[in-house]
């Protein structure tokens, strides 16, 4: 019993040297496998698992072969008008089913909500539009000329004094070349008001002004002008070749002082116009 006892104490120990050696081994082996593809137990890739190294290449094969692709216009034009005639049939149907007193609660309910996830991503996609508006202006500042368009407050207020010093130098230079004739009556309300403003707009431009009834002999002007109303104020070249109806009815001293620049831009196309014909 003793020599049987000894011999099985023998291949047990046997058995786990031969266990223990077999692990060192496995042990060995996977320490060059981790040395050779870089450790992915090290870094952040021991986040990956096992087979990150796969899936890394995959995701760059991936990266190479995408290639976006643009709609074409009538593709562009399609997809639209699909969305808009979507959101159009969605609002009719909720606002058809809101005056029927005969829908259920929960069908108007369902109408509601489909209409509004197309209206979330409506304007999903225009805040995608602005994001990327923005971006464009700064990448690409020429795009945006905030110097002839600004954008803030102080620029705009700057940009507002330089235009109207600029109105009021064209406004000047009309008042030389032309005098100013108002149509108006006694008894009419708007030209007792109307006559302190261009009183005042033709003292601080250097206009002429005189004022004229329909009746009066200055009336056949008016008549050529197919003006019938009051008050209505006319141009006048000073030389007696031109003249125009420059306002009609109660007008502020900044809208007159605009139907002047539209004028004088009137003017110079017809200038323009009249030199090419004598060519």
């Amino acid at each position: 019993m003793s020599n049987a006892r000894v011999i099985n104490t023998k291949s047990i120990i046997y058995v786990i040297k031969t266990i223990y050696a077999i692990l060192l081994l496995i042990v060995a082996c996977s320490n060059n496998v981790y040395a050779g593809v870089g450790g992915f137990y090290k870094g952040e890739d021991r986040y990956r698992g096992f087979y990150w190294f796969e899936d890394q290449k995959t995701g760059l094969q991936n990266r190479d072969s995408f290639q976006f692709r643009y709609p074409t216009p009538d593709e562009a034009q399609t997809g639209v008008e699909a969305r808009k005639k979507e959101m159009d049939d969605a609002r009719a149907q909720m606002v058809e089913l809101g005056f029927r007193e005969d829908t259920p609660p929960h069908i108007l309910r369902q109408a509601i909500v489909k209409y509004k996830k197309l209206e979330a991503r409506m304007h999903d996609g225009a805040i995608r539009l602005v994001h990327a508006s923005e971006m464009a202006n700064f990448t690409n500042p020429e795009i945006a000329d905030v110097t002839e368009f600004p954008t803030n407050v102080y620029a705009n207020k700057i940009k507002r004094v330089a235009e109207n010093r600029d109105k009021i130098e064209i406004v000047k230079e009309f008042a030389k070349k032309f005098d100013l004739l108002l149509f108006a009556s006694p008894d009419c309300a708007y030209c007792k008001a109307f006559t302190p403003v261009i009183t005042n707009f033709a003292k601080e431009h250097g206009f002429t002004l005189e004022t004229a009834s329909l009746n009066s002999s200055e009336g056949k002007i008016a008549q050529g002008l197919g003006i019938n109303a009051v008050p209505t104020l006319v141009a006048v070249a000073k030389d007696g070749k031109r003249l125009f109806e420059l306002s009609r009815g109660l007008s502020s001293l900044s809208e007159l002082e605009s139907n002047v620049v539209l004028a004088k831009n009137l003017n110079d196309e017809q200038g323009k116009k009249f030199n090419k014909s004598r060519r």
